[in-house]
């Protein structure tokens, strides 16, 4: 091989990386630019054994609404949805220790606290370990 193919090779190579650039930016910019569309996220943690005062939590960011979920096999854990603002959403913490719960928010509710990161928890507020089967949270 010569020193003209060599450098033939590397610019035919150099331009077939950029444009694989060129192109996944460019779909990447058309991605970002898509006007309405809504993405959701959301997260769960399941088959946890909580010991007395511990506490599992998973998070996600909403745009527009929160729901969660949550379940034990015994009564024990105290379920809850924190804000952005690390306060407890209004009317989402479970009454007391419970085996199931469920909670929502969302844009003009009155306890909305807006866009931001919420977090779901289930604490063990009992003195004997509680297993827990879930704790979910998703979001728009």
């Amino acid at each position: 091989m010569t020193m003209t193919e060599n450098q033939g090779r590397r610019k035919r190579r150099g331009r077939r990386v950029a444009a694989g650039l060129a192109l996944s930016g460019a779909t990447t910019l058309g991605l970002l630019a898509l006007p309405g569309v809504a993405f959701a996220s959301g997260g769960s943690l399941s088959n946890i054994v909580l010991r007395p005062g511990g506490e599992a939590c998973v998070a996600a960011h909403a745009d527009n609404s929160v729901t969660a979920s949550g379940s034990a096999n015994q009564p024990g854990l105290k379920f809850k949805v924190i804000g952005q603002g690390g306060s407890v959403v209004t009317g989402t913490g479970s009454p007391g220790p419970v085996t199931a719960w469920g909670a929502q928010t969302q844009a003009g509710w009155y306890n909305w606290q807006g866009a931001g990161d919420y977090t779901a928890c289930a604490k063990n507020n009992g003195t004997s370990n509680v297993y827990l089967n879930y704790v979910t949270i998703s979001t728009t």
